[in-house]
C-alpha cells in the first residue's frame, strides 16, 4: 500500500466551521492510523469573500484542536503552493491541455443565451443544465471566435450515455446517469478555475490517495471521476461522510445551532471534548465507550465503524461530554482556563496575590463540578464574590413548585428558630479570628444546631439564605472559610435589613 495522503481544503470565507473540524478529524485520524500525511489546502478562489483573517482563524482553530498538518500554506511542503489563489497558472495549463486532447471545449455562450435556456427548460419542466451548444463548433469556428476576442469559458465533455459509477468506501457503488450531468465549467471567463477543476488538479498533484469529505459532494464526484479519466490519472479512493444535522434532521446551520469553532473555544469548551463529540457524530470506538481520546480514535480507527445515519449535532450531548472532561482534567489546568473568565466577571484581580490564588483554586475546584463549560464557572462561583445580592422572588415564568419553594423559604426565614439560629451564628462568628478554617466553620454550624436542638432544614437553610441569597449551593463551611469573618458579618447584616 502506498503512503496514505489525505487533505482538508476549507475556504476562508467566514468563521471556521464545526463541519470543517469534523471532516478534518476523520482525515487526520485516518492518516495517523496509517502513518500517512495530513495536508491543509486553502481553497480561496472566491476572491470576493475570501479573507486573510478567516484563513488565520482556520489555522488557529485547527491547531487549538490539535489537528496539526504535515504540509500546508504556512509550513510549506513538496507540493506547494497550498493556496489555490497562487496556482491559477497551473489550472489554466491543465484546462487547455484537456481542450487539446478533445476532452474539453471552449464555450462562447453569453449570459443572455444561458438565461433564456434556463427559462425554456423551466417552462418545459426539464432539469436545468447546459445543452452542449458549443460542443459541436468546428475548429475553424472556435479559432475565429478566439481571434475576435469573444468571451469564453472551458467546459468538460461529459459522456452523454451510460452511467458514472462512484465506488464509495462507505456506500458501495453509487450510480449516476450521464445524461443528467451537464458539461461542467472548468475555467471561467475571468481565468478563475471552478471548484471541480482546481480540486481534481490539486488532489492529483499533491498525491492525495483518499478523498474523505462530506456527503454533499457525492453528486459532484462523477464530474471529478470524468476529469481523472480525461487526464489519464488514477482516481483516489472516495469516502463521503454523513452530514452533521440539526434536531429537525436538516443540514446543520448557524440559524439553528452555533457552527463557529471560535464560538465554542470562547465559550469554554475543551478541545478534547470537542474532538470526542465530533468523532461520535459519525463513528464509534466500540464496546459502547463514549468518552475517548484522539489517540484512542487513531489507534482504533476503521471506516467500518462509521455510521451513515445523519448524526444530530446535540448540544446537550456536547455539554455532558465537556462537563465530564472538566471534572476529570487536572485542576491546575482548569484553574488556568477559568481565570480569564473570572477576571472578565470582575471576581479576580489582574495580578492575584498568593492568598487570592489559594481561594481561586478552592473555588474552581467546587465550581467546576456543576459547570458544562469553563465560561459557566463564574456563575457557579458568584456566591463567593457577590456580597451584595437580592433574595429570590417568585415570577410568572416559574413553575408552581419553584414558587412554593420560595414561599416556603420566606416562611422559614420568619420563624423563631431561624431568628435564633442567625443570632446564635452571629455571636459565635464574632468570637472567631478573621480567617476561619473549614473545620472551625463546620464545628460552629454543628454547635448552632445542637444548642437549638434543630436539624439542618430549620437551621442551615435560613443561614444559607442570609449568607448567600440562595436556598442551595456549596457547603456553608467552605463559603465561610473562603470569604472570611468580615464579609460573613457584612452579608448577614445586609440580608437581615432586607428581610
Amino acid at each position: 500500500m502506498k503512503e496514505v495522503r489525505v487533505r482538508i481544503a476549507p475556504s476562508p470565507t467566514g468563521d471556521p466551521h464545526v463541519g470543517t473540524a469534523y471532516i478534518a478529524l476523520f482525515n487526520y485520524a485516518f492518516a495517523k492510523h496509517h502513518n500517512g500525511k495530513f495536508l491543509l489546502r486553502i481553497e480561496d478562489t472566491d476572491r470576493t469573500r475570501s479573507t486573510k483573517e478567516s484563513e488565520l482563524q482556520i489555522f488557529e482553530s485547527l491547531r487549538w484542536l490539535g489537528l496539526d498538518w504535515d504540509e500546508g500554506p504556512d509550513i510549506g511542503g513538496n507540493c506547494g503552493p497550498y493556496r489555490q489563489s497562487e496556482r491559477f497558472d497551473i489550472y489554466k495549463k491543465y484546462a487547455e491541455e484537456l481542450v487539446e486532447k478533445g476532452e474539453a471545449y471552449y464555450c462562447f455562450c453569453t449570459a443572455d443565451r444561458l438565461d433564456k435556456l434556463r427559462e425554456r427548460q423551466k417552462a418545459m419542466k426539464k432539469a436545468p443544465g447546459y445543452d452542449g451548444h458549443c460542443r459541436s463548433l468546428s475548429p475553424e469556428e472556435v479559432k475565429a471566435k478566439l481571434a475576435a476576442g469573444e468571451s469564453h469559458v472551458i467546459r468538460l465533455k461529459m459522456p452523454y450515455e451510460g452511467d458514472s459509477i462512484v465506488k464509495d468506501g462507505l456506500r458501495g457503488e453509487v450510480k449516476f446517469e450521464n445524461s443528467k450531468i451537464d458539461d461542467q465549467i472548468l475555467l471561467k471567463s475571468d481565468g478563475f478555475p471552478t471548484y471541480h477543476l482546481a480540486n481534481v488538479v490539486d488532489d492529483h498533484l499533491m498525491g492525495i490517495t483518499h478523498v474523505i469529505r462530506a456527503e454533499e459532494w457525492i453528486a459532484s464526484t462523477p464530474k471529478h471521476i470524468q476529469l481523472y479519466k480525461a487526464f489519464g490519472w488514477e482516481e483516489p479512493e472516495w469516502y463521503h461522510m454523513p452530514l452533521l444535522r440539526n434536531d429537525d434532521r436538516s443540514k446543520i446551520s448557524k440559524r439553528k445551532n452555533p457552527v463557529s469553532l471560535i464560538y465554542y473555544r470562547e465559550k469554554g469548551y475543551l478541545k478534547e471534548a470537542m474532538l470526542n463529540f465530533l468523532a461520535l457524530m459519525g463513528w464509534t470506538l466500540g464496546d459502547g465507550k463514549e468518552i475517548f481520546t484522539l489517540e484512542d480514535m487513531i489507534k482504533g480507527f476503521s471506516f467500518e465503524k462509521v455510521s451513515l445515519g445523519g448524526p444530530v449535532f446535540d448540544l446537550k450531548k456536547l455539554g455532558w461530554l465537556n462537563a465530564s472532561y472538566i471534572k476529570s482534567k487536572d485542576l491546575s489546568e482548569i484553574v488556568d482556563m477559568a481565570i480569564p473568565y473570572l477576571k472578565k466577571a470582575g471576581y479576580v484581580s489582574e495580578n492575584p496575590s498568593e492568598k487570592e490564588m489559594e481561594n481561586i483554586i478552592k473555588i474552581v475546584k467546587i465550581a467546576r463540578e456543576p459547570a458544562e463549560t469553563i465560561s459557566d464557572i463564574p456563575s457557579h462561583a458568584k456566591v463567593y464574590f457577590a456580597d451584595e445580592f437580592e433574595l429570590p422572588k417568585a415570577t410568572e415564568e416559574m413553575t408552581e413548585k419553584e414558587k412554593k419553594n420560595i414561599e416556603k423559604m420566606y416562611v422559614t426565614l420568619q420563624s423563631e428558630t431561624a431568628k435564633k439560629a442567625v443570632e446564635l451564628f452571629m455571636s459565635k462568628i464574632n468570637q472567631c479570628e478573621e480567617e476561619i478554617a473549614e473545620e472551625t466553620a463546620k464545628d460552629l454550624l454543628h454547635a448552632v444546631m445542637e444548642e437549638l436542638g434543630e436539624g439542618p432544614g430549620k437551621v442551615l437553610m435560613p443561614l444559607r439564605v442570609v449568607l448567600t441569597g440562595e436556598t442551595r449551593g456549596p457547603d456553608l463551611y467552605t463559603i465561610i472559610n473562603i470569604i472570611g469573618k468580615t464579609r460573613v458579618i457584612k452579608r448577614v447584616e445586609n440580608t437581615i435589613k432586607k428581610i
